[in-house]
């Protein structure tokens, strides 16, 4: 991912559009990457392949925080570079548009992989405890020491299955942890987006401010060229009009002296 520069004509803008855009589709196929990872880990029934997994997730997740932040980096860097040009305008609030989507489907898998742990560590303790509570099932899932799960384990008549569950369920509270501190970046990315847009508002202003003129320049444009066509139409009506009658002029002179010279050859003639 190249970080992009604060100056640069239209090429180099549209050419950052294109590799943000190429970055928005790699950050949705690591969000299907890593649903797929979450999937496979609730299918993990061992302490081992748990581990595993969530280390494999951990990677993901990192990865994919380094890359959302570094994103919205780009996309803030890219709205700053806008100058009031509304063609570079809608191409930033579209990237812009798809990344907050990107980031919410991103949001949706988290959310979803986080409710399908705690229905798992729920089920888990049933089985050292049928009997528990609503409470208890839901201080077992947000108890970080998993105090509730362990003293079962020590009351329980089923010890030997409840230890091995007890270790499922303390790795599985570290996958909640790690998740809630994936919906923690999550939320301030959207921040960081919403202060953004607060940011830009006064230039969006600006730009439809000016747009606004421009379109009454065009008006005042259009109405000042009808004017003038008319004006024009109307100076060449009078110039014909005024041609017309200085030929009716000449016409009316002409017939006057040819009038003229024949009454005095008749007039001569006579004598």
């Amino acid at each position: 991912m190249n970080q992009i520069n604060q100056g640069g004509g239209d090429d180099e803008f549209f050419r950052e559009v294109s590799e943000i855009d190429h970055d928005i589709e790699n950050m949705k196929r690591n969000t299907q990457n890593i649903k797929s990872v979450h999937n496979r880990s609730l299918q993990d029934i061992d302490t081992q392949s748990i581990e595993y997994t969530q280390e494999e997730l951990r990677k993901l997740s990192d990865d994919a925080s380094v890359s959302n932040r570094a994103l919205s980096t780009r996309i803030r860097i890219l709205k700053g570079k806008v100058h009031g040009d509304p063609g570079r305008n809608a191409q930033a609030e579209r990237v812009e548009k798809l990344y907050k989507s990107a980031l919410i489907e991103y949001q949706k898998v988290v959310l979803e992989f986080q409710e399908r742990v705690k229905e798992q560590i729920k089920r888990q303790y049933k089985i050292v405890k049928p009997d528990a509570t609503e409470e208890e099932l839901e201080q077992a899932c947000n108890d970080g020491q998993t105090q509730l799960f362990s003293q079962a384990v020590l009351s329980g008549t089923r010890r030997g299955e409840a230890q091995s569950t007890l270790s499922a369920v303390q790795a599985r509270h570290k996958e909640i942890q790690r998740i809630e501190q994936t919906i923690i970046e999550l939320a301030e990315l959207f921040q960081n987006m919403e202060q953004l847009i607060i940011e830009q508002e006064p230039m969006v202003e600006q730009i439809d401010q000016r747009g606004q003129e421009i379109q009454e320049d065009i008006a005042k444009a259009h109405t000042e060229l009808q004017t003038a066509v008319t004006s024009a139409r109307s100076r060449r009506r009078k110039k014909w009009w005024c041609l017309l009658i200085a030929l009716l002029i000449i016409i009316i002179i002409v017939v006057v002296v040819v009038v003229t010279q024949v009454i005095n050859k008749q007039a001569s003639g006579g004598n």
